[in-house]
C-alpha cells in the first residue's frame, strides 16, 4: 500500500515538474495540433471541394 502512495507522489512530482517547463508546453501544443489537423484533415477536404464547386458557380452565373 504505501509503495502505491510512493508512486503516486512520484507521478504527481514529474507532472508538476514538467508542467513547469516551457518545453513541455511547446509539445503539448504540437500535439494537440496534429490532433486537430488529423481530425478536422477530411472536413477540410470537403470544404475544398465545397470552395471550388461554389468560385465554378459564380463563374458560371450571369450577373443580375
Amino acid at each position: 500500500m504505501h509503495a502505491d502512495v510512493r508512486g503516486v507522489q512520484m507521478i504527481k512530482k514529474w507532472i508538476n515538474s514538467r508542467i513547469e517547463e516551457r518545453t513541455s508546453w511547446d509539445g503539448a501544443v504540437l500535439i494537440a495540433v496534429g490532433l486537430v489537423i488529423l481530425i478536422a484533415g477530411p472536413f477540410a477536404k470537403l470544404a475544398a471541394y465545397g470552395a471550388i464547386a461554389y468560385g465554378a458557380w459564380t463563374i458560371w452565373k450571369k450577373e443580375d
